[in-house]
């Protein structure tokens, strides 16, 4: 995200833009720099509008006020309290005022010269940023919060409450007059510059921040000022709403504890199959080698074990053979098998055995699954050799 601060004047522009690269929650690098300077690949890039540039006024919207008719209604309603036409400036409802003006209400209105705001963006715009949104520098809160900005001799405080925002007087003996300022729920923050006066003047600890963790405390703001002339397409808005969760969910600290519980359930996870793994390949290795186990004390004359299983059965077919007794892959065996699968009527044109494997030719058993799974379950693998040759033999032989 790039948060770039509007200058007051045009004038100030030349200077170049105070500008802040951040996540949306945290300042990663801060400087100023002229707009053609400025990158238009650092994401989402957030205009703050100063506080000297806006107005704060509270309204009353009739019932049945939404839609197309709002724009015409508060003019109406602005018109005896504005010093300029309200065709000259730039008027931004709250974000909930759509929902007030159907039922009729009070809500806050922010005001900024249009000129001043075309001068402000027009160099960042030649220079091919597109501004995605507006937003003020303070904005009114729920809760009071007092801001103290700039040097000890030349110095602004001003005070953010409900009906707006609201430039203090230098003379900090007239504050008595702001009830917002002895509330005990009053948030005081100051620029590093500010903080031990304020702690000398109210007696107060105020909360550190920077200029620039203003500017990224307002990115976060509900207020987009982007609206009429200056408003994004639905297409922009989806993907920055998407580009807004995306980086709330990596970086704020609300959402911390959510990052390090996947953290935490994705490393559990590979920890947990790497140990299945791992037990599964004890229970192989154990199989393996118990395997190798006995066929080594039952045939002692093997030394090299490569196939357990298939050396097994060849040596135990050379006893058979050496005892006279038929084994399974003899020709007898292999042909009593081979017929308990034939179909009816299906007579071998030719049969071959060699190498303790069976051919036949002649017939058809594509068909027969049932068949070859019995041959399976005694040993035996079945496996067609051209057209209508079979081969019939043990399992895992080649």
């Amino acid at each position: 995200m790039l948060i770039i601060a509007l200058p007051h004047t045009p004038t100030h522009a030349a200077a170049g833009y105070a500008h802040v690269h951040s996540d949306g929650h945290s300042v990663q690098r801060s400087a100023t720099g002229a707009a053609a300077t400025l990158s238009a690949h650092a994401g989402e890039v957030v205009a703050v509008v100063p506080h000297s540039r806006l107005a704060w006024l509270r309204v009353q919207l009739p019932p049945a006020s939404h839609g197309t008719r709002l724009p015409s209604v508060l003019q109406g309603l602005l018109e005896d309290r504005l010093l300029d036409d309200p065709q000259q400036l730039h008027i931004v409802l709250a974000p909930d005022a759509e929902t007030t003006a159907r039922v009729g209400g009070h809500t806050l209105v922010a005001v900024c010269d249009k000129s001043w705001l075309r001068e402000a963006l027009s160099p960042l715009q030649a220079a091919g940023l597109t501004v995605q949104r507006i937003v003020p520098e303070l904005s009114p809160t729920d809760k009071p919060v007092l801001q103290v900005m700039g040097e000890p001799e030349h110095s602004q405080s001003l005070l953010c409450h409900a009906n707006g925002v609201t430039l203090l007087p230098p003379n900090t003996a007239q504050w008595r007059a702001f009830a917002e300022l002895s509330q005990d729920d009053l948030q005081i923050q100051a620029e590093p510059a500010m903080v031990a006066r304020v702690q000398s003047t109210l007696q107060r600890q105020p909360m550190l921040q920077s200029a620039a963790q203003r500017w990224v405390k307002s990115s976060q703001s509900a207020w987009d000022l982007a609206q009429g002339e200056w408003a994004q397409g639905r297409a922009q808005r989806a993907q920055r709403w998407v580009l807004d969760a995306w980086q709330t969910l990596l970086h704020a600290p609300a959402w911390k504890p959510v990052r390090w519980g996947v953290v935490a359930l994705v490393a559990l996870q590979v920890l947990g199959l790497n140990a299945l793994a791992w037990q599964e390949s004890r229970a192989l290795n154990a199989q393996q080698a118990s395997l190798q186990n006995i066929l080594k004390n039952t045939f002692p004359t093997v030394t090299l074990v490569i196939d357990a299983p298939l050396q097994m059965q060849r040596e135990v077919d050379a006893l058979q053979q050496k005892s006279g007794t038929a084994s399974s892959t003899d020709f007898e065996p292999l042909l009593a098998a081979l017929v308990g699968v034939l179909p009816a009527g299906q007579t071998p044109q030719q049969i071959r055995y060699a190498n303790h494997a069976l051919r036949v030719q002649g017939v058809a058993l594509d068909g027969n699954a049932a068949g070859v799974a019995r041959l399976k379950a005694q040993g035996l693998s079945l496996r067609q050799d051209g057209n209508d040759t079979w081969v019939l033999q043990a399992e895992g032989a080649k």
